[in-house]
């Protein structure tokens, strides 16, 4: 049997706003991968540590007067 990967793509509109919808997402989904879309944080503001304590590594790229997406 093939291994298989679980991938969400989660449009958070403000991730700092929404910390608990994230870690909602993960207990009830267990993904492998997430894709945050419209985050509305700058790449200094990211709450990097967070994210780490569910379990992640982190890889953004933000650009000024978007709203950014992170995976």
């Amino acid at each position: 049997m093939a291994a298989t990967m679980k991938f969400v793509s989660f449009n958070i509109n403000g991730l700092r706003a929404r910390p608990h919808q994230l870690e909602a997402i993960v207990e009830k989904h267990q993904p492998d991968v997430i894709g945050l879309q419209e985050t509305k944080v700058h790449d200094d503001m990211f709450p990097l540590e967070e994210v780490a304590k569910l379990g992640y590594n982190v890889f953004y790229h933000g650009q000024k007067g978007h709203y950014g997406v992170r995976c």
